[in-house]
């Protein structure tokens, strides 16, 4: 009998995972947060990587006068879970940012709270979301995240050929929240990081096309914060400098109240501030259209209606998994979309050539401080 010889696998597009972590030292803690942040390089003369599904794991250990803490009902985490451990987030290409958040347990609080009862379901097993309680049993608890920034939206279509940038490298650097931030009961006053792997799913272009790949064409759309204060009245105009956006998808805006109780849950502090009505100003042009805002109060729901339907229609909106209760009084949004859910990451409101202002008029029951 002869044998058949033995022949190697092959994958046409040539897939695979990267897995990357920080080289420079194999624990972090929030104690040097702001000295000592977690950089992460990926890099590869050779593939193209998969924004879309990359995942960032490490395992979270919670401290209190350096000595791990001992497991219970007493140690609460916010309700946005272990994800609420990253402060910032920044993404850099070839030295270039193409991503900043700079609050990213806020950014998380106004992307989750919109999402179906199925993707709330899979972030609590991934990392925690809506468990406040997540320490009840260990001291160090491992967390699989995948960023939901622009830069990395699994609705991208396209792959990033890192090979053809000039140092052919991508970074992420997160720099961790404060403790008090994410323990409110203030019985853990450290948390602490390590195995931290970033696993990047990756395809391998022919020779012929990475060697005549000289430039990058990655279409995504960039997310900015901004806080804008407030006149203190119960009327106030918030005017957002547009200069330089060629393309405004949409925005959405939370009310943050600086002086909020630290001892509360930060994730869902996030009222309404008893908001009655509001529109915005383009130039003469208001949207709403006419004498009156949207509206909103205890007992209306218009102003979540419109938001989300500026993005979505119904069919979508009835796989939302949205408490109106726990939206007025504690994850509280309004926003706007310019851009069509058929329509490229590309289009959107222009301010080329205006006065680069957008205006978000608001009127409410109560003095905003």
């Amino acid at each position: 009998m002869s044998e058949i010889p033995a022949r190697q696998f092959g994958d046409p597009l040539g897939k695979g995972i990267h897995t990357f972590s920080p080289t420079d030292q194999a624990e972090y803690s929030s104690k040097d947060r702001s000295s000592t942040p977690i950089r992460i390089v990926c890099d590869s003369c050779t593939t193209s990587f998969d924004l879309t599904k990359m995942v960032l794991s490490m395992d979270v250990s919670a401290y209190n006068n350096g000595t791990a803490i001992t497991p219970g009902a007493d140690i609460k985490n916010t309700y946005l879970g272990l994800e609420a451990i990253i402060q910032s987030l920044t993404i850099t290409a070839a030295g270039q940012v193409v991503e900043k958040i700079h609050n990213y347990p806020a950014f998380l609080s106004s992307i989750y709270k919109n999402m179906s009862a199925g993707h709330k379901k899979l972030l609590r097993q991934l990392s925690g979301y809506s468990n406040d309680n997540i320490f009840d049993t260990r001291a160090t608890v491992s967390m699989n995240m995948h960023p939901w920034v622009g830069f990395c939206n699994p609705k991208n279509k396209n792959f990033f050929h890192v090979f053809a940038l000039p140092d052919q490298t991508l970074e992420f650097t997160i720099a961790l929240a404060h403790p008090a931030s994410v323990f409110p009961n203030g019985n853990v006053d450290e948390i602490r990081v390590s195995n931290i792997r970033l696993l990047m799913p990756y395809h391998t272009p022919s020779p012929q096309f990475v060697n005549a790949t000289r430039a990058i064409s990655y279409e995504y759309t960039r997310t900015t914060q901004a806080l804008v204060p407030a006149s203190g009245t119960e009327k106030n105009i918030f005017n957002l400098n547009m200069s330089g956006v060629r393309s405004l998808q949409g925005f959405d805006a939370m009310f943050v109240d600086a002086n909020a109780d630290t001892t509360k849950d930060a994730a869902l502090n996030y009222s309404s501030w008893d908001l009655r009505e509001w529109r915005l100003v383009l130039g003469m042009t208001a949207i709403p259209s006419g004498k009156a805002g949207f509206k909103h109060s205890t007992t209306d729901n218009q102003t979540l209606l419109a938001s989300l339907l500026s993005q979505t229609d119904f069919d979508s909106l009835g796989d939302m998994d949205i408490s109106f209760a726990d939206y007025d009084k504690k994850q509280f949004s309004f926003g706007w979309s310019f851009q069509d859910r058929t329509e490229s990451s590309s289009a959107g409101l222009s301010f080329e050539g205006t006065n680069s202002s957008l205006k978000i008029a608001t009127i409410h029951d109560t003095v905003l401080p």
